[in-house]
């Protein structure tokens, strides 16, 4: 059936039907999570790259060329390129090597490293750019990200439904990284001013 998807449909796609969007992505989204948990067995990531995946084939849908595949096939190799560039972004990710009592050892007898600092500054920073957000963006910025709930229990808690939550968070994470470049903007501006 995957590869049974009507010319019409299609261009209902192509052309941005957000009924044939629904049907479209409410067939392939769970398939395509089952994916990503397979995997990166991670709700939380899963349900992240299914909604990247969703916006990237919503927002690239003239690049389709039905000579070179279904529109599944299509939406399959955008989530596996989601899942490369996922995987590389964490193998780039620095890692602590060592015993952590080390560490831990180091932090009562040693000054703070710069990284310390930076990363209070940074957190500071994202603190005042969630309190700019609009209350609705903060709040599901935090249930996702600090309280760990999965976009069914915050649907429930906002009286929204799954899909919605989704594409609120995809906003407010845009929301807080516009927040967070004006804020960092403003803080390199104060300091040449120096």
């Amino acid at each position: 059936m995957a590869n049974e998807t009507k010319q019409c449909d299609w261009s209902g796609i192509r052309s941005g039907d957000a009924r044939v969007w629904r049907e479209f992505l409410g067939r392939l989204m769970p398939p395509l999570y089952g994916m990503f948990m397979k995997r990166r067995p991670n709700p939380s990531l899963a349900e992240e790259l299914v909604q990247k995946t969703a916006f990237d084939a919503v927002r690239g849908r003239a690049g389709y060329d039905p000579a070179k595949g279904s529109p599944e096939d299509w939406i399959y190799g955008i989530a596996r390129n989601n899942i490369r560039l996922e995987i590389r972004k964490r193998a780039a990710r620095p890692t602590v090597n060592g015993d952590i009592s080390v560490y831990l050892g180091r932090i009562d007898t040693e000054p703070l490293p710069d990284e310390v600092l930076e990363r209070q500054e940074t957190a500071g920073i994202v603190r005042v750019a969630m309190d700019r957000l609009a209350s609705n963006e903060r709040y599901v910025l935090e249930a996702k990200y600090i309280e760990g709930l999965p976009a069914r229990a915050i649907a429930r808690d906002m009286d929204i439904t799954e899909k919605a939550v989704h594409s609120l968070l995809y906003r407010a994470r845009i929301s807080l990284r516009e927040q967070i470049e004006r804020i960092a903007g403003d803080k390199q501006g104060d300091s040449h001013e120096i």
